[in-house]
């Protein structure tokens, strides 16, 4: 409590300093561009105030979320103490070092397409390249519930680039380590001419499963997923009986229905347990039209999966852009089977890996390696869009449709995206709702590979709004296809404050 309590305080100290900063005059006489840039300090802090639930507990949420972008450097902070039923502080997230890391809401420097970028922290939406491997991945889709430490950076100069991206850096740690991610170096022989060679890959799509106390176990069939010491109940019980698990005290309670049945050989020990997946893949792009306002650019693309040798290619592929106004792009594309376009993608870390019924009761895991292996050959088209309505919402909409063979065999992808200008409508501080289907073979409604959700800003007077955010995902826990009933329906609705000061 005391590294808490001296932690908070420090954030407080500097606010308080950059506050007394912004209000502050200096007098130097220095050029006026610099001058402008020094003055280009947006400093705000969010106070959050509001409920959440993290691994089925509900707590009473009190934070601060301070940022501040100067220049083209921006740093967010998520600090956060959450409060039990009895008043209680969360005290699991404040005892270890990386604790302290998760308050690390994002640090970034400039913008995809500066000279040098890079943003660590929260990724709302990354794409490597021209998106054959990596496409839209996100990694704050379970935020603020589990908070991942991500990284996308890259350099561009007159003749050679590069774009790197890395989904969690606190995968890293603990005995099964992996790390999600990918990188592309690209060339510029002509001034409007770029070739590309890229690489991704998942050290460990188990790491989808959620093992909180790092014990190979999964808190799905862990009964104690908080404490490495037990995995059953008859672990727990023989221990605190002193006794053997095969002792007839324990057979008794078993016999009993006090205890579950369950034993820790009958489960899997992931903690060396491995699914490694890996792509490559080239490209190349020509700027047709470089204008101030008009844009037209051509690419066409292969990659390759190192796991099962299938392919696909996009050619031939085009984006238009007006200005700020509007922007499309599409290609034709085509696959061999156990191939998958935009493999890590933005639902990737719901379909890394994860527990199914087997219509008995019985649990089995099943990675996104699996689907890989099980896709089929297609061939189609993607299609895309990016408006700016008069400054009225942006709105970005993306299809895929890929089918073959006369038993017309489908894997279709959709995404949908529309955010309203705030200052449009006084009573509104954010208005936003998408939607998200991948891989597919018929668009329904409701898939495990399904995210839709919306956040709304209402104002509540200068500098004061409560947020609402709604997100629902959908799992096949009984493994029969079809998401029916509310138990496969995953919502999380969370309600807060924030103020800026």
């Amino acid at each position: 409590m005391k590294k808490l309590t001296a932690f908070v305080a420090l954030i407080l100290i500097m606010s308080s300093v950059f506050a007394f900063a912004q209000e502050t005059e200096v007098d130097v006489d220095i050029d006026a561009n610099q001058k402008a840039q020094e003055q280009a300090i947006d400093y705000l802090i969010g106070g959050v105030f509001g409920g959440t639930t993290i691994n089925g507990q509900n707590y009473q949420q009190i934070g601060l979320r301070p940022e501040l972008k100067l220049w083209k450097l921006g740093i967010g902070l998520d600090i956060s103490i959450l409060l039990d039923e009895d008043g209680k502080v969360r005290e699991e997230d404040w005892d270890e070092w990386d604790d302290y890391i998760d308050k690390v809401y994002y640090i970034s420097y400039g913008k995809r397409g500066d000279p040098f970028y890079f943003k660590y922290g929260g990724l709302e939406s990354t794409t490597l390249g021209y998106g054959t491997i990596i496409h839209g991945y996100t990694n704050m889709l379970e935020y603020p519930t589990y908070k991942r430490q991500g990284l996308d950076i890259g350099f561009e100069t007159r003749y050679i680039g590069m774009q790197a991206i890395v989904n969690d850096f606190k995968e890293l740690k603990g005995e099964n380590r992996s790390v999600m991610g990918g990188g592309r170096l690209y060339l510029r022989p002509f001034s409007r001419m770029q070739i590309g060679v890229s690489a991704a890959g998942d050290m460990n799509e188990y790491k989808g499963l959620r093992d909180t106390d790092d014990d190979g176990y999964p808190d799905e069939v862990d009964a104690y997923p908080d404490d490495d010491n037990y995995v059953t109940e008859i672990d727990y019980y023989a221990h605190e009986l002193g006794v053997d698990p095969t002792d007839q005290i324990i057979v008794d309670l078993v016999d009993a229905g006090l205890i579950s049945p369950i034993q820790t050989s009958q489960l899997q020990d992931y903690s060396n347990q491995r699914s490694r997946t890996g792509f490559c893949a080239a490209d190349a792009g020509l700027e047709i039209i470089k204008g101030e306002f008009v844009k037209f650019d051509i690419y066409a693309q292969i990659a390759r999966s190192l796991n099962t040798g299938g392919w696909g290619f996009t050619a031939p592929g085009a984006k238009l852009t007006l200005g700020n106004i509007l922007e499309v792009y599409g290609d034709y594309r085509a696959q061999t089977e156990e191939f998958i376009f935009g493999y890590y993608n933005d639902t990737y870390d719901l379909e890394r890996a994860k527990y199914v019924d087997d219509g008995s009761g019985d649990l089995y895991v099943t990675t996104k390696l699996d689907r890989l292996e099980e896709s089929e050959k297609l061939k189609g088209y993607f299609a895309g869009a990016k408006l700016n309505f008069f400054n009225i919402f942006t709105g970005k909409a993306e299809y895929q449709d890929m089918r073959w063979g006369e038993d017309e065999r489908e894997d279709k992808s959709l995404r949908g995206e529309l955010e309203f200008n705030r200052e449009l409508i006084p009573v509104l501080s954010q208005a936003k709702a998408y939607y998200v289907q991948n891989n597919v073979a018929k668009l329904e409604w409701k898939t495990e590979s399904t995210v839709v959700g919306a956040v709304i800003g209402i104002g509540m007077g200068e500098g004061v709004s409560i947020n609402f955010n709604y997100l629902i995902t959908y799992e096949d826990k009984n493994g029969d296809g079809e998401i029916e009933g509310d138990e496969e329906e995953i919502t999380n609705v969370s309600v807060s404050t924030s103020a800026v000061f």
